[in-house]
């Protein structure tokens, strides 16, 4: 009679059930207008990380798009009684960059690590189609605490780069140097600040140097969806010329194309983002 008296207690103290190791959050917006007006926003983003006892395995991409529509209106007639309102649409892309990175994160300490990463970028307003960069380096967390995570890195890399217009003598591929820092704070029990700044510059020409801002606020609604606000800036020193054709003056119908001369862009770009992220 003692023998089924121990084993019920036994039985009852379920095994907990192993951590996952891997997750994944997807975040996605979208904005359409209609009307008078017409044009639609999308963004979308998705974070995978798989995690071993001394290493992270971390895939990241996302993207913004934007298309509007322009509605020009002409009127033909006569008279001003017959005329005829005529309405022309034109749909052009005015924003749209994509990006994708990889990256492994393996412990030598309990602070310490080294990384390798690859990662493709594409931001046709900036004047770029396609930039491949490789990296490898050394990490380091100052802080790992359960509200405040600080984490800094640097190391060595390639990058390659294909403009939608290329001037004469632009070097498209070079070697660079990377500095990257991260932090990440608990606000109150439901929320999280985000900050993270990467610099890269060339080998070849220091000026061309690149600083890449990125900053969240992300608040829970619930075990699975959080509300993000993001802020990107990014600021390129040299950044990418397009083409701007040259036409003959005095203008003749139809008009005469001399040819194209490079016309430099900004060095700054922003996105502000406002996204529903889903955890799985």
């Amino acid at each position: 009679m003692l023998i089924p008296v121990v084993m019920v207690p036994l039985a009852a103290q379920e095994a907990p059930a192993p951590k996952r190791p891997w997750s994944d959050k997807a975040a996605l917006s979208f904005v359409a207008v209609g009307g008078n007006a017409s044009s639609q926003s999308l963004g979308f983003s998705n974070e995978f990380k798989y995690t071993w006892a001394d290493a992270v395995l971390a895939f990241n991409l996302g993207g913004v798009r934007v298309a509007t529509t322009t509605l020009d209106r002409s009127a033909l007639g006569s008279s001003l009684a017959t005329a005829t309102v005529q309405e022309t649409r034109t749909s052009k892309t005015s924003t749209e960059t994509y990006f994708a990175n990889l990256r492994y994160d393996h412990n030598i300490t309990e602070h310490l690590l080294w990384f390798g990463s690859a990662g493709w970028e594409r931001n046709i307003p900036a004047g770029l189609d396609a930039r491949y960069t490789g990296l490898a380096g050394l990490g380091y967390w100052w802080t790992k605490g359960d509200r405040t995570r600080f984490f800094t890195d640097a190391g060595l890399g390639y990058t390659k780069e294909t403009l939608v217009f290329t001037p004469a003598g632009t070097d498209d591929g070079f070697a660079t140097f990377h500095l990257g820092a991260k932090f990440e704070k608990k606000v109150f029990a439901t929320s999280v600040f985000t900050s993270e700044l990467n610099i890269s510059d060339s080998f070849k020409d220091t000026q061309n140097y690149l600083a890449v801002w990125r900053n969240g606020f992300t608040t829970n609604l619930s075990a699975r969806l959080a509300l993000k606000v993001g802020y990107d800036l990014t600021y390129k020193n040299k950044p990418a010329s397009v083409a701007v054709d040259v036409v003959q003056t005095p203008v003749t119908t139809p008009p005469v194309i001399l040819g194209q001369v490079p016309f430099q862009l900004r060095k700054t770009d922003t996105v502000f983002t406002t996204s529903l992220v889903i955890s799985f």
